[in-house]
C-alpha cells in the first residue's frame, strides 16, 4: 500500500517546526551558555528554573495538541467553519488555564523548591523565574498558533517568528546578564527577562500576521460570539491525557534532576549542560514528531487507515537521518558542545559521558517519539497515557535503584534514558500493530 505524502511533504511541515524548536531551544542554550560564564550556581539553578517552567507549560502544550488532532481531522473532512469555532473556544480557555499557571509559579512554586535546594541555588531559581512568570500567557498562545497552523498545513510563519524571538534573545540576554551597553547587569535574572521580551515580541509578530491573513477571515478566527464549552470538552477528552502523560514525563525528570543535585553543584551543572545538548539536538525529531499528530489525524480523518505504516516509516527514515549526523558528531567531537556552556574543566570532564550518552539516545528518540505520536494522532489519548506511564514507572524504578540505592556515577544515572525510550518504543509498537486505534473516533 502507497500513499501520497512524500519524504519531502514531511520535510516541508516538519521543517517550521524543527526551526522553531530549534530556536526556542537555542534560546535556553544561550541563557544557559552565559550562565556558565557567570557561576556555577547561576548554571545549576538555571537548568532547574527552566525545567520547572517546561514542566508547568506542558499543560497548555498538551491541550493544544489534543485541539491540533481535532482541527487536523477537520481538515481531513473538508469542513472550515468547525476548525475557527475549535480555535476561537481553544484560545478562550487556554488564557484561563494561564492565569491559573501564573498564580502557581508565583505562589506555591517557591514554597515546594525552598526546601529542596540550597538557599543559594534557591534564590538564583527565583530570580529567574520572576520575570519568566509573566511568560506563561505568551506561552499558551504561541501553542494555540503553532497548533492551528500545523493542523491545517501551512506553518511557514512560525520561522519568521522564531527567528525573531531568537534575534531579540540573544541581543537582551547578552546586555541585561552582563550589563553590556547601558543596560543594567542583572545576572540570572537577566536571563529571565530576556526571554520574556523575545517571547513578547514573537507573539506580537504571529498576532498580527494572523489578524490581517486571510485565515482570520476564511476559518472565522477571533469572532467571539459566544463561548462554546461543548467543543472544549471534546478538545478535553483527548488533550486531557495528552497533558497529564507531558506533566508526568517532565515531572519525572524534575525528580532525576533533584536526585542528581544530592551529588552536587558540579553534578546538577553537568546534567545541565548534557539536557541543553539533548534538547538543542533533538529538535528535528521535536518538529517531525508534532507533524506525525496532524498527518495521522488527517489521513485517518481521509478514510485512509491503510497508509498509516507506510507514512509511519517514511517519517521514522526522515527522523533517523537528521539524529544520525547529530549522533555522529557528539559522539566524535563531545566536548566541543560542552565547552558552549562552560569553560570549568571539571564540569567539562564531568559532562562527556552524559552527553555521548545523549548522542545515543537521540536515535533512539527518533523511532520512539514518532511511534508514540502516531498512537496519539489516531484520538488515543487515553491509551497512550496508559503506555507513558508503563514506561515511566520503569523508568522511576530504574532511577532510584542506580542513583538512591546503588549510589552509582552520573554517567552510569544517565543510562536511564535508554530504559525510557527503548519501553515506550516497544509499547507503542505493539499497540499500533494490534490495530486497536481504529475504532477511536474524533
Amino acid at each position: 500500500m502507497q500513499t501520497n505524502i512524500t519524504y519531502k511533504e514531511i520535510i516541508r511541515l516538519s521543517t517550521p517546526l524543527m526551526i522553531s524548536s530549534l530556536f526556542n531551544n537555542l534560546i535556553s542554550l544561550i541563557g544557559v551558555a552565559f550562565m556558565g560564564r557567570v557561576g556555577e550556581t547561576e548554571l545549576a539553578a538555571s537548568g532547574v528554573a527552566a525545567l520547572i517552567y517546561i514542566t508547568l507549560t506542558m499543560i497548555p502544550y498538551g491541550l493544544s495538541v489534543g485541539f491540533q488532532i481535532i482541527i487536523a481531522r477537520r481538515a481531513g473532512e473538508n469542513n472550515p467553519e468547525s476548525i475557527g469555532r475549535i480555535f476561537n473556544a481553544n484560545l478562550i480557555f487556554l488564557m484561563g488555564v494561564a492565569v491559573l499557571l501564573y498564580a502557581f509559579l508565583e505562589y506555591v512554586t517557591p514554597a515546594i523548591l525552598k526546601p529542596r535546594f540550597s538557599p543559594e541555588v534557591f534564590a538564583a531559581v527565583m530570580d529567574y523565574l520572576q520575570y519568566r512568570n509573566f511568560e506563561i500567557f505568551f506561552a499558551v498562545f504561541a501553542f494555540t498558533i503553532l497548533g492551528f497552523y500545523t493542523s491545517i498545513g501551512n506553518n511557514a510563519i512560525i520561522t519568521w517568528s522564531a527567528i525573531l524571538m531568537l534575534i531579540v534573545n540573544v541581543f537582551f540576554n547578552y546586555n541585561l546578564v552582563f550589563g553590556e551597553m547601558g543596560f543594567p547587569e542583572m545576572g540570572i535574572a537577566g536571563a529571565g527577562l530576556a526571554s520574556l521580551i523575545s517571547s513578547t515580541a514573537a507573539c506580537g509578530l504571529n498576532f498580527f500576521y494572523l489578524l490581517f491573513s486571510k485565515y482570520r477571515h476564511q476559518f472565522g478566527l477571533f469572532k467571539f460570539h459566544k463561548f462554546e464549552w461543548d467543543l472544549v470538552k471534546s478538545g478535553l477528552v483527548i488533550s486531557g491525557p495528552v497533558v497529564l502523560q507531558h506533566l508526568l514525563s517532565t515531572g519525572t525528570w524534575v525528580i532525576f534532576f533533584m536526585m542528581v543535585s544530592k551529588m552536587g553543584p558540579a553534578s546538577l551543572a553537568a546534567s545541565n549542560v548534557a539536557k541543553e545538548v539533548y534538547m538543542v539536538l533533538g529538535v528535528t525529531t521535536w518538529g517531525i514528531a508534532n507533524a506525525t499528530n496532524s498527518l495521522v489525524s488527517n489521513l485517518l480523518g481521509q478514510n485512509r487507515h491503510s497508509e498509516i505504516f507506510v507514512l509511519l516509516k517514511r517519517v521514522i527514515v526522515v527522523a533517523l537521518g537528521f539524529s544520525l549526523i547529530f549522533f555522529a558528531f557528539i559522539m566524535i567531537w563531545p566536548q566541543v558542545f560542552i565547552r558552549i556552556f562552560t569553560n570549568d574543566e571539571a564540569i567539562v570532564a564531568l559532562s562527556i559521558d552524559p552527553v555521548r550518552i545523549v548522542g545515543i539516545c537521540l536515535m533512539m528518540m527518533a523511532v520512539s517519539s514518532v511511534l508514540f505520536r502516531a498512537v496519539t494522532g489516531t484520538g488515543a489519548t487515553r491509551y497512550s497515557l496508559l503506555l507513558e506511564l508503563i514506561t515511566l514507572v520503569v523508568y522511576m524504578v530504574y532511577v532510584v535503584i542506580i542513583i538512591e540505592v546503588l549510589n552509582a556515577s552520573l554517567a552510569v544515572a544517565w543510562t536511564s534514558e535508554f530504559v525510557y525510550w527503548l519501553v515506550l518504543a516497544w509499547l507503542c509498537w505493539k499497540y499500533l500493530k494490534s490495530g486497536k486505534w481504529k475504532k477511536y473516533k474524533v
